[in-house]
């Protein structure tokens, strides 16, 4: 005899699939001994036909025998399972509807949670796409005065006294965007940089694909220009050529020679990042005393240090410079993960998707459990005679989860489907910057996710069913032979109420952000952002020095203005409401104390050309706007709004005060020519900042933001750039679409969160309402007898349907009741993302509660209808 090999479950595995050839060997062999013994007993004298009988009555059972043999060679426990997989498959197979209804339900609650989880797993959970990720720290200053003014700007000087001094940090780097034009191409294109100190690539340890990265020659204040592309920019324009690098191309009318190729999917906090360049920071000049703070900060963690540590040392060391100088006075310093900076924006919005979505799978798997529970009713005589034959409470419990899993795979595969095309519509709609991904892919990660989510669903909407059927009463069911004994009323009420709670509360959340939404898309924010058409131009400096910017745009807002059915037109560094401004400065007043420089108030600037404020409709409360005029003198005057009235005027005339604001190398003082209204400062969200406005004449930009009011604004797109570009031809004009539009994608994320929840939240319904409705069909059905005897008697019809009406909405009022209950007390947590509501708002919760009342007076009327219909003679014969 061969040697057995291999383990012992692997020989017993693969016996499941020698099943025949084991049973035809056994034949041969068995056979082979019952005709031995045969010719024996002849050999003694007994007929051929008693030999027969006499020898298989000595050999034994052989089915008994053969069963024997097979359980030696395999599993009994694995051949059940494959026997229960048959018979499931078989029953499902023969149940299309029932079975089509399950694993259409289990599908949208796998697919829309596994939707959710690759978005949470791609931001939240895998590593960052750097080595040592999770040590890399974003550094910003912070503002005793000005608390909600954190954001990435910091001083040079600050940034290499931290270098010098920190011993808890590795390496701290510098970065800024900046936005150039490509040339000698096609047409010219907008270039999205990020100029990076030389310590920058080395932090972020990752290697170049091409050539080499920025070093400490090319990051010397006259040092050649050069330039590392991004991989999809180099393929863009340069046709992944192997060769670019050592190229010269002109960069906003400069020569840069590039030097290196990044890899794919390389990026650093913005996803739209082209090219890479030297800072070429002068760290030699005493910047404290000639700028403000321009700069980002990135650093790594040291390897033997813990961010509360670092955190620590620095706050000492911000003390130490705020003792040392008058510059720093006012000023802190903030870190944070780097994973906390990218996911700062969406990270609550992602965990509250994920509890939404959660709930949605439990909605769904209570509908399931209760079309089990349905099933497994109609098939308690077969239960029962299977009971009756010996099958115990293990193997029936068996029998019904192995038929929920194969359910249950079923949908998660279909639910793997439903989420790739989810996450390709979730890709499509959301802004790349919003949820900071290049892409969201269902990977192996997902993939795992999604069976474990499948089988874990699977077990918990099986075992239920199960229980309750291995408890039944077999004489009970075998006399009633599947009719008319409740099959545990109470626990499919209560799946019942649990699913309504739970979609209250998603419909809730879903409410309560929608009235989000409308309330920032009707919010006062002080300007007119209907029809208005906006557009962004960068002009290169070294052909624009700053008085060329300024005739520029003069002539740009004038070629403008000429265009048919504008009804004015302007320019301003950035764009109203969603725009960031210049930053923040400190002022001087003539006839008041010149306080120190810690000491000194703070103010938002902004720069416009005459016809801003008329262009955006902002009133001028007193006083004038900018006017052409004002572009003659070298004092042109400022603008200031009501914010910085109300809080730096107080009590004195705003037309008559003088003012010297520290923006340029002179400060003159200049008056105050009028006051505007407030408009909201950087999001819709965000409330007036006191702000100064400068003319264009007063503080010169080269970048700017032209926009033009008209009748129709969108079809003016194409001869607006066209005026531009009359001008320059080598200019790009960008970001062209109208201030609705601009408006309309700062809001992007709170868009997404309503979106989502609202679609989470209209699925819930329509499970809940199909469980509502199933319960009291067969509820219907189980009291068919007693419907019938009652129209028999003269019960009146509109009184039992209002009987089987009533019964489901009490079920759906306690539902409600405690759905309010736990939404009031959730969606607390939530109040970062309302806006112009509350949690508590009760205008949400009663048109939820009429939504809901009416959607469950539907699903219970088409049942009690049936009720009314029953036929008491068919009735009483099915008895």
């Amino acid at each position: 005899m061969a040697p057995r090999r291999g383990p012992r479950w692997l020989r017993r595995l693969a016996a499941l699939f020698t099943w025949s050839a084991r049973e035809h060997d056994m034949d041969q062999e068995m056979g082979f001994h019952v005709d031995a013994l045969a010719r024996e007993y002849e050999q003694r004298g007994m007929t051929p036909a008693d030999a027969r009988q006499a020898a298989a009555r000595r050999f034994g059972d052989v089915r008994r025998l053969k069963e024997r043999g097979h359980d030696v060679r395999t599993s009994a426990t694995m051949e059940n399972i494959i026997r229960d997989l048959r018979h499931a498959v078989r029953g499902l197979v023969h149940s299309p509807g029932f079975s089509l209804a399950v694993v259409l339900t289990l599908a949208i609650g796998i697919g829309a949670n596994t939707a959710i989880f690759s978005v949470v797993d791609q931001l939240l959970l895998r590593p960052l796409p750097y080595p040592g990720g999770d040590r890399i720290l974003t550094v910003n200053e912070t503002f005793r005065d000005l608390p909600n003014v954190a954001e990435h700007s910091v001083s040079p000087a600050n940034w290499l006294d931290w270098q010098h001094e920190s011993r808890t940090l590795q390496s701290l780097a510098a970065w800024r965007t900046a936005t150039y034009t490509l040339t000698g191409i096609a047409a010219p294109a907008r270039v999205n940089a990020q100029l990076v100190s030389s310590e920058f690539f080395p932090l972020l340890g990752v290697e170049p694909l091409l050539g080499r990265v920025v070093q400490d020659a090319d990051d010397k204040p006259n040092a050649p220009q050069v330039l590392v592309l991004g991989y999809d920019f180099w393929q863009q324009h340069f046709g992944g050529d192997r060769g670019v690098v050592g190229r010269t191309v002109q960069i906003s009318d400069r020569p840069y020679q590039i030097v290196g190729v990044m890899p794919a999917g390389f990026r650093f906090v913005h996803q739209d990042t082209d090219v890479w360049s030297a800072f070429r920071l002068d760290r030699a000049i005493p910047w404290r005393e000639r700028a403000g703070r321009f700069i980002n900060v990135v650093a790594r963690l040291r390897a033997d240090a813990t961010l509360d540590q670092s955190r620590a040392e620095m706050d000492t060391i911000a003390a130490r410079l705020a003792a040392s100088y008058e510059f720093n006075k006012k000023s802190g310093v903030l870190l944070s993960s780097l994973r906390e900076t990218l996911t700062g924006q969406v990270a609550t919005s992602l965990l509250i998707l994920y509890a939404a979505v959660g709930v949605l799978l439990s909605i769904a798997c209570f509908n399931v459990v209760n079309l089990l529970l349905a099933r497994s009713a109609s098939r308690r005589r077969e239960i029962a005679i299977r009971s009756s034959l010996g099958a115990g409470a293990a193997a029936i419990v068996q029998q019904q989860v192995i038929e929920s899993l194969l359910l249950a795979v079923t949908g998660g595969l279909l639910g793997v489907a439903i989420a790739r095309f989810s996450l390709d519509a979730l890709m499509a709609f959301a802004p790349p910057d919003l949820l900071r991904v290049p892409e969201l892919a269902v990977d192996w990660r997902v993939l795992g996710y999604a069976v474990g989510l499948s089988l874990l669903s699977g077990l918990l909407v099986g075992v239920v069913p199960a229980a309750v059927a291995v408890r039944q009463s077999i004489v009970a069911a075998l006399r009633a032979g599947g009719r008319g004994v409740a099959h545990s009323p109470r626990i499919r009420q209560g799946l019942v109420v649990c699913q309504v709670a739970m979609t209250v509360i998603l419909l809730c959340g879903a409410g309560l952000l929608a009235r989000t939404m409308l309330a920032l898309n009707g919010a006062d924010n002080g300007v007119n952002k209907h029809d208005v058409l906006t557009m962004e131009v960068a002009l290169p400096g070294a052909r624009y020095p700053e008085e060329r910017r300024v005739i520029f745009y003069e002539e740009a807002v004038a070629s403008l203005r000429a265009l048919p059915g504008v009804i004015d037109a302007a320019a301003a560094n950035s764009l109203a409401v969603v725009g960031s401004p210049r930053g923040g400065t400190i002022f001087h007043r003539v006839g008041t104390e010149k306080k120190s420089l810690s000491e000194s108030p703070i103010a938002t600037i902004r720069v416009v050309t005459p016809g801003y404020f008329r262009t955006l409709r902002i009133p001028v409360v007193r006083g004038r706007e900018f006017v052409a005029a004002d572009d003659t003198t070298p004092t042109p005057g400022f603008v200031v709004n009501q914010a910085f009235v109300k809080k730096h005027l107080q009590n004195v005339d705003p037309l008559s005060v003088s003012m010297s604001v520290w923006m340029r190398a002179e400060n003159p003082y200049m008056p105050i020519l009028g006051v505007v209204g407030d408009v909201a400062e950087g999001s819709v969200r965000s409330e007036a900042q006191p702000t100064i406005f400068y003319n264009l004449r007063g503080l010169t930009e080269n970048s700017m933001t032209l926009m033009v009011r008209a009748d129709r604004a969108e079809a003016l797109a194409r001869p607006a750039v066209e005026a531009i570009r009359r001008i320059d031809p080598n200019l790009a004009v960008t970001k062209v679409r109208t201030f609705e539009s601009a408006v309309a994608e700062s809001l992007a994320r709170e868009r997404l969160n309503a979106m989502v929840v609202g679609s989470f939240a209209l699925s819930a319904l329509l499970l809940s309402s199909l469980g509502l409705y199933g319960l009291l069909a067969f509820l219907v059905t189980e009291r068919t007898k007693e419907l019938g005897i009652r129209i028999a008697l003269g019960a009146r019809l509109a009184r039992l349907a209002a009987s089987v009406v009533g019964g489901g909405l009490r079920l759906v009022m306690i539902g409600a009741v405690i759905g309010v209950v736990v939404s009031l007390a959730l969606l607390r947590s939530a109040d970062t993302l309302l806006f112009g509501v509350t949690a508590y708002d009760p205008a949400t919760y009663a048109g939820v509660l009429a939504v809901l009342m009416g959607v469950a007076a539907l699903a219970s009327y088409l049942p009690a209808r049936r009720a009314t219909k029953v036929q008491p003679l068919e009735a009483l014969r099915q008895e």
